[in-house]
């Protein structure tokens, strides 16, 4: 459930986005994609009712009710069904921003700057204004996106010129960033291990510790002669497509609940021509069901699931909540709904000595053994392993 304290944080978030966009000149609005739905002839009253296509879809679940734009009532989001509440925030995963922004005072942000150097100072500033995290390294990805040009040869080329063109360009990506749009969308790239992902919202950016889940399947997978891998919650293939890169021999499959997920794998397979040998599905892992598999063993199953436990999917950042798909977050009360499924599963996909490798919240390291042990269950854990920031972040189950 939503917390009561946080519903209204939100609301408060939602009522000021009218106001800030309002005070954007026609410019910068008309610059950011992201910012082209708000109509600011209407006044504040009149806008608040709802204005996108997500009407119909809600009006099942509201009945006759008058739909607000924006966020509803508290009482509202706490006696809903979780996906309907999701639905009810604005379309969180497939809707462009035109439901929630942070509180930002805007300023005209057009500048003068001609020089990289110049214009890196300029919008960090602005990016720190506005309480955007991580202002500087933005500011260096984006700008470096513009420029067509790594982050490192940027750094070195600080005073080269910047065309009144690129900073147009560079003003309208900034102006998304200001709004909280994460990085990687924005550039829609990302890299990953050994290889660079096309990203786009709302599928789950994958995090730097997953290529720690990366290097340990490889380790596994050495000593094994055309291994075949299966890959539960692929979001943007990140994790198969980087054991693909490293293996020849290796066969994937990957499933996600997700369409958009699935159809990002898919595309970033092609990009990087390691589609031939990677199988993708759309599937939900249930305790009742499981996707039907090209193979009925494997040698090894890998899987960064939903586990972020139900009371700390509030604390996440604007960038999460409102860009990316919840689902890939929210493992329940404990954050063992996806992951009990997929180990009662994929124990009978594994021969004996195999293991599954699985990232987790820290807690679950203390939480799963126990239930594994009231399932009579053929896996056991073989060891915990932490990640750069010194947490227990993956698990090692082996097949008895």
């Amino acid at each position: 459930m939503f917390h009561q304290r946080k519903c209204y944080s939100l609301q408060r978030l939602s009522f000021s986005i009218y106001r800030s966009v309002k005070s954007l000149s026609t410019r910068q609005r008309t610059q950011c994609t992201c910012l082209n739905s708000f109509d600011t002839k209407k006044s504040e009253n009149e806008y608040l009712k709802i204005s996108f296509p997500q009407k119909n879809r809600l009006q099942s679940i509201y009945g006759n009710r008058e739909l607000k734009w924006g966020l509803p009532s508290v009482n509202t989001l706490r006696s809903q069904p979780r996906r309907a509440t999701q639905k009810t925030l604005g379309g969180l995963y497939t809707h462009p921003l035109q439901n929630k922004m942070t509180g930002i005072s805007f300023r005209e942000y057009s500048s003068s700057t001609s020089t990289v150097g110049e214009s890196l100072t300029h919008w960090t500033a602005k990016l720190e204004d506005a309480g955007v995290p991580e202002s500087r390294l933005s500011a260096e990805h984006i700008t470096a996106h513009v420029m067509g040009m790594s982050r490192r040869k940027l750094l070195e080329n600080l005073r080269a010129s910047v065309s009144e063109e690129l900073y147009s360009e560079l003003d309208r990506l900034m102006t998304c960033r200001l709004v909280r749009m994460p990085v990687q969308y924005i550039i829609g790239e990302w890299d990953f291990h050994n290889i660079t992902l096309k990203m786009r919202p709302p599928v789950f950016i994958p995090r730097p510790e997953t290529e720690s889940l990366v290097e340990k399947a490889l380790e596994h997978l050495q000593s094994i002669s055309a291994p075949k891998v299966l890959e539960i919650g692929c979001g943007s293939g990140a994790i198969s497509l980087s054991l693909l890169k490293c293996m020849n021999e290796l066969q994937c499959v990957a499933v996600d609940q997700s369409k958009h997920a699935v159809s990002l794998t898919k595309e970033n397979a092609k990009h990087l021509k390691l589609d031939g040998r990677l199988v993708v599905l759309e599937g939900k892992v249930t305790l009742e069901k499981f996707p039907a598999l090209p193979y009925q063993k494997f040698d090894l199953i890998v899987s960064n699931p939903p586990y972020v436990l139900r009371k700390d999917l509030m604390e996440v950042g604007p960038e999460i909540m409102i860009f990316e798909d919840m689902r890939a977050l929210d493992g329940g009360k404990d954050g063992l709904n996806t992951i009990k499924p997929i180990l009662l599963h994929c124990q009978h996909l594994l021969p004996s000595g195999r293991s599954i490798l699985m990232e987790v919240d820290p807690c679950h390291r203390y939480l799963i053994p126990a239930w594994l042990k009231t399932q009579k269950s053929k896996l056991e854990i073989s060891s915990v392993i932490q990640d750069f920031n010194g947490k227990d972040r993956f698990i090692e189950f082996t097949k008895i």
